[in-house]
C-alpha cells in the first residue's frame, strides 16, 4: 500500500493517487492538516527486527506498518495540523511532540520515502553553504558566485552588474528559484523581496537545462531557452547521472535540478530541489515522472532503504548494520 501525507491541492499527490487508482493499486491519502485526526499510529519501537512491528489505523482501518511499500510525504515541518481549541501552551506542546514523532516514523520505515525529511529541514541553497558547496563538487559540478541580501536596491544593483541575467530564489525557500531577464528581472526582483530576502546567482554562458530526478534514475532532461550559444551543447548521459547522483547523496528520490553546460562540457549547479515545480514541468515528464515515482512507491523490498548497498535515501553510514530481512537482496 502507498500513504499520501500531502495537502488536497498539491499536483504531484493528485496525480499520483490517480494513477495508483488507475492501476488497480491501493492507496490512502491524508492531509497534513488532518494528520493527528485520521491517523492513529501505534509503533513500538524494537531493534533489529527483521519485521516492522505495529499498525496505522486510518478511518477505522488497520494497516500494517510492514504493508507499505511506499510512502508520498509533503509535510511541512514543524508539523501544521489542526488543534483548535487547545491553549497556546498545550498546542506548542502536541505540535513538539507530534512533529518529533512523525520525524522519527518516517525516518524508521524501511520503504521507500519521498523525500524523507531530514530534522531542522535541509539547506535551500548550494553555493555558499558549508555542507552542499562541497558536497556539489565532489560531484564534479562547478558553483556560480552567490549574494545573498535582504536590500532591493543592492539585489538590483547586482543584478545589473551581472548584465541584467541571474539566478533568483527565496531565502528558505525549498521550492526551485527562477531565471531573471533583463526585460521583467528588475520587476521580479521588486515583487519578491516585499516579502523575503533573496539569494541572486551569476548564470554562467552555456545551455541551461533542468534535470528531473524520480526514484533512482534521472527521468528527463529539459533545455532552455536562454542566453545563445555560440555552438551547440551536448546534454550528456553523465550530466544527468551527476544530479542523479547529487541528489542520492542529499537524500533526494524526488528532485529538480538546475544545471548549466558550458561551451568547454563544464557544469554548473545553480539549484537542487526535493520539491519540483508541477506548473513548470512539461506534461510529457509529468507523465514520466509520475510513473517513475508509482514505480519506486510499489516495489516491495528486501532491505531497507537506508540499509542499503547505495544508501539511497541518504541514511547509509559505516555504523549502520546491513542486514537481509527475506529473500534475497533486490
Amino acid at each position: 500500500m502507498i500513504l499520501i501525507l500531502a495537502d488536497s491541492t498539491d499536483p504531484w499527490a493528485a496525480r499520483i493517487h490517480r494513477e495508483v487508482q488507475r492501476t488497480g493499486g491501493d492507496v490512502r491519502w491524508v492531509e497534513p492538516v488532518q494528520l493527528l485526526d485520521k491517523i492513529l499510529l501505534n509503533w513500538p519501537v524494537m531493534a533489529r527486527e527483521a519485521v516492522v512491528q505495529g499498525f496505522l489505523e486510518i478511518d477505522g482501518q488497520r494497516i500494517p506498518l510492514e504493508s507499505l511499500t511506499g510512502i508520498f510525504a509533503r509535510l511541512p515541518f514543524p508539523l501544521r495540523v489542526d488543534l483548535e481549541g487547545l491553549s497556546d501552551a498545550d498546542a506548542g506542546y502536541v505540535t513538539k511532540e507530534a512533529t518529533a514523532a512523525w520525524l522519527a516514523f518516517l525516518n524508521a520505515m524501511p520503504c521507500p520515502v519521498i523525500n524523507r525529511p531530514v530534522p531542522g529541514g535541509r539547506p535551500t541553497l548550494i553555493s555558499g553553504s558549508p555542507l552542499l558547496a562541497p558536497l556539489a563538487q565532489t560531484h564534479g559540478f562547478l558553483l556560480p558566485p552567490v549574494r545573498c541580501t535582504s536590500s532591493q536596491t543592492d539585489a538590483l544593483q547586482q543584478f545589473m552588474t551581472w548584465g541584467g541575467s541571474a539566478y533568483l530564489k527565496p531565502l528558505g525557500s525549498s521550492e526551485p528559484g527562477q531565471f531573471l531577464h533583463a526585460h521583467d528581472g528588475a520587476e521580479q526582483i521588486s515583487r519578491i523581496m516585499e516579502q523575503q530576502a533573496v539569494s541572486l546567482q551569476t548564470v554562467p554562458p552555456g545551455q541551461q537545462a533542468t534535470v528531473y530526478v524520480a526514484g533512482e534514475r534521472a527521468v528527463a532532461t529539459v533545455l532552455r531557452s536562454g542566453e545563445a550559444v555560440s555552438q551547440p551543447v551536448e546534454v550528456r548521459s553523465s550530466h544527468t547521472a551527476r544530479c542523479r547522483d547529487l541528489a542520492r547523496a542529499l537524500g533526494l528520490t524526488f528532485a529538480e535540478c538546475q544545471i548549466v553546460i558550458g561551451p568547454s562540457g563544464e557544469i554548473w549547479c545553480l539549484d537542487i530541489s526535493g520539491t519540483p515545480n508541477f506548473w513548470r514541468c512539461p506534461q510529457d515528464v509529468q507523465q514520466q515522472m509520475v510513473e517513475q515515482l508509482l514505480e519506486y512507491l510499489s516495489e516491495q523490498r528486501s532491505l531497507a532503504q537506508h540499509d542499503s548497498s547505495h544508501g539511497t535515501d541518504g541514511r547509509s553510514s559505516a555504523r549502520e548494520c546491513v542486514r537481509q530481512a527475506c529473500g534475497p537482496e533486490r
